[in-house]
């Protein structure tokens, strides 16, 4: 089954590889590097899946993940790290949203794809 997903990520190898390791699974893609493109240009009901780094500038990954919900109350979200500490702290200020999908990097490729496997076969 082909899934619409979004990745964000500020580091450009990070979503280009999680972009290469979903399309060879046959999954359509959109990457973004900045939360505040992907605001502007997100349509509800599109996607299946937003994979979002949680350490960015301006908008950190809750927040974005927060208003993308908001928009699309369906999609499924996963949140990327490689900072425990700062998930561990930050994830108090949005205990009301259900965060049950995270993604540590660095990261695998069949590691990552088991995680949004996963995450994909759960409901939306």
């Amino acid at each position: 089954m082909v899934n619409n997903i979004i990745v964000i990520d500020d580091d450009v190898g990070t979503a280009l590889f999680f972009k290469i390791c979903l399309e060879d699974e046959g999954h359509q893609v959109s990457i973004y590097n900045d939360p505040n493109s992907l605001l502007e240009e997100f349509e509800p009901g599109i996607y299946d899946l937003l994979i979002t780094d949680i350490r960015m500038p301006r908008i950190n990954g809750f927040e974005l993940a927060s208003r993308i919900r908001i928009m699309d109350s369906k999609i499924r979200i996963c949140l990327a790290t490689a900072f425990e500490e700062y998930y561990q702290s930050i994830i108090k200020s949005y205990s009301d949203l259900s965060f049950n999908c995270i993604i540590r990097k660095p990261i695998n490729k069949d590691s990552f794809l088991e995680i949004v496997q996963s995450r994909l076969s759960e409901p939306a």
